[in-house]
């Protein structure tokens, strides 16, 4: 009898540490939230460019260091880290920050898309490409803003619904509000 409870006692202790072992559940990485809120926070208010480019190549280091060891786990982890890289400077950043929001919405099919898309068109314009969803607005010192180049032809307006894009229309309105006219 004291036999058969010992070995009940140490399946179950056992058992235990093994079904934890596979319920493991990963908390968003701290640090990369902070760095994703000052990424954001940088960018409200009055914006000294200058000042948010040196910190966005310092965050681009530390997040690189992150996921060098393996310290971006969750969908959210990889959808702030890919936005840091979505701030960077050419289409080697963009092609980063792509790939990490397609790790985030694989980790997250619920995951809001917007983030992707906004990649996509930003790493299209770097290479020279138009844009498909038109996410990126541009203008040029004294002029008003305008819809960066864009392939109306490859994105239909419910895809760009499905990923939390304007539709075509509401873009247009959209350039008409940022240069303060309205229908």
């Amino acid at each position: 009898m004291k036999k058969t409870l010992f070995l009940t006692l140490v399946i179950l202790i056992f058992g235990c540490r093994f079904e934890n072992k596979e319920k493991k559940i990963h908390q968003d990485n701290k640090e990369l939230i902070e760095i994703y809120n000052n990424d954001q926070s940088d960018r409200s208010g009055a914006i000294n460019w200058r000042y948010v480019r040196l910190n966005d190549s310092l965050r681009r280091v530390r997040v690189d260091q992150l996921l060098d060891s393996h310290k971006i786990i969750t969908a959210n982890d990889y959808k702030h880290a890919a936005m840091v890289f979505q701030h960077g400077n050419d289409s080697l950043d963009y092609g980063k920050a792509l790939q990490l929001m397609k790790k985030a919405i694989s980790l997250d099919s619920t995951m809001n898309k917007w983030l992707l898309a906004a990649t996509i068109d930003r790493y299209l314009l770097s290479k020279g490409d138009p844009q498909i969803y038109g996410t990126q607005y541009h203008r040029n010192k004294g002029e008003p803003w305008r819809l960066a180049k864009i392939d109306t032809t490859k994105i239909s307006d419910t895809q760009r619904i499905e990923y939390g894009v304007r539709t075509l229309a509401e873009q247009s309105q959209r350039v008409k509000e940022m240069n303060g006219k309205s229908d």
